[in-house]
């Protein structure tokens, strides 16, 4: 293992424009600039080009090994390399160079931020290890987009790492998700931020453990997750602020059909369930009264079964101050009474409802704002164009 850690990766000239003066007058501009500031201009960079960059200046010339961002992306770190190799390959060039990297970084500098996007195969544990390195050099912001072969674990030296403050996971795209295998041990006691995209979930009790382990957690954000045999995905924690749920991903006959929402610091709900599922619901306990630092609200395409509660929630959301809707379903819907002395945007009103002749809207927004705004709304019928 060291021995292949160690073996240096052949390299390519820099490319980056930042640095292509090499000599000129921005070049020594940019070497006397305090550290700080040039790790944050690295920081923007892939840490390709970070290396590269030593042959810069000799200010920069071992700067690499102590910059606390890590940026590798299998995509981006050669020119067309599926010109030059095959696809393993290339991932055995790109392992070489990440081990090389963290064999050689300074150990005892944290790391804010480690970006990832990478291959996992089957049996490999490269992966795992990379996430042992990272965790024991307190990482702060975690982000991995990772094409597996197989499921992918949390390892528990990230769960009880304690200077994790945001994690990412995105495990493919819409027409392929990856497993994630939760942790079965509480973790993550500092994780203010967690957002996963194209991942599929298989244990409900554990996602369930998986959040309320969070103590801290203050934005989740799901992107075309796959909830396997999920009935209700129930989402209730104290500290959450920030709630975005963007399109499930369904299992046909069984799957996902409502969402339960218990959060009593929301300050922001975003549910857009995508427009092939429309029999998913949204519900609220019978002992919710509404959301008392709820600011912002959007809904797209989903059904609301009892529309009276509906409208108790906003009323009873006091700092409510944008509403969006869209494509929502209120079934035998007669009168939608919208009234809040908050309410300073209400946006793109499409509603789906039953009875199309006997419906009538109400709109007693009071505004206290002294822009003017334009209000767009729209009534659509299932049997209209």
């Amino acid at each position: 293992m060291e021995n292949s850690l160690q073996r240096s990766p052949k390299i390519s000239k820099l490319t980056c424009g930042v640095c292509s003066n090499v000599g000129g007058e921005d070049g020594d501009r940019l070497s006397n600039l305090p550290e700080p500031i040039v790790h944050h201009i690295f920081s923007f960079l892939e840490t390709i080009d970070v290396v590269r960059a030593s042959a810069v200046s000799q200010k920069w010339r071992y700067l690499w090994l102590s910059i606390p961002y890590l940026n590798f992306n299998i995509h981006n770190i050669w020119s067309n390399p599926l010109e030059r190799w095959s696809l393993q390959t290339t991932n055995e060039k790109f392992k070489d160079f990440v081990n090389w990297v963290l064999l050689f970084q300074n150990g005892s500098v944290s790391i804010h931020r480690f970006r990832l996007s990478c291959l996992n195969r089957v049996d490999d544990y490269t992966l795992y290890r990379w996430i042992a390195v990272v965790a024991r050099r307190n990482v702060q912001v975690l982000d991995l987009h990772i094409i597996s072969d197989e499921p992918i674990k949390l390892p528990r030296s990230l769960v009880t790492c304690e200077s994790l403050v945001s994690l990412k996971l995105d495990f493919g795209n819409r027409e392929h998700q990856g497993v994630l295998n939760l942790p079965t041990c509480a973790g993550f006691s500092r994780l203010k931020s967690l957002d996963l995209q194209h991942v599929e979930v298989l244990n409900y009790n554990l996602f369930r453990e998986f959040l309320s382990s969070c103590p801290l957690l203050e934005n989740l954000y799901m992107k075309e997750c796959f909830f396997h045999d999920f009935e209700i995905l129930d989402i209730s924690t104290t500290s959450l602020k920030y709630l975005t749920v963007d399109e499930f991903l369904l299992s046909e006959p069984k799957g996902l059909r409502s969402c339960k929402v218990i959060c009593e610091s929301l300050e922001a709900l975003k549910l857009h369930f995508g427009r092939e599922i429309d029999k998913c619901v949204l519900k609220l306990p019978p002992t919710c009264v509404g959301f008392s630092r709820l600011k912002s609200l959007d809904l797209k395409t989903f059904k609301l079964l009892d529309h009276s509660f509906f409208l108790k929630l906003i009323s009873s959301s006091p700092l409510l101050e944008n509403l969006k809707m869209d494509s929502c379903c209120l079934p035998d819907l007669k009168i939608l009474d919208i009234s809040s002395n908050s309410l300073k945007s209400l946006s793109t009103l499409s509603l789906v409802v039953m009875n199309w002749t006997t419906t009538s809207l109400r709109l007693l927004a009071q505004i206290l704002s002294l822009s003017i705004f334009l209000l767009h709304s729209y009534l659509t019928s299932p049997w209209r164009a």
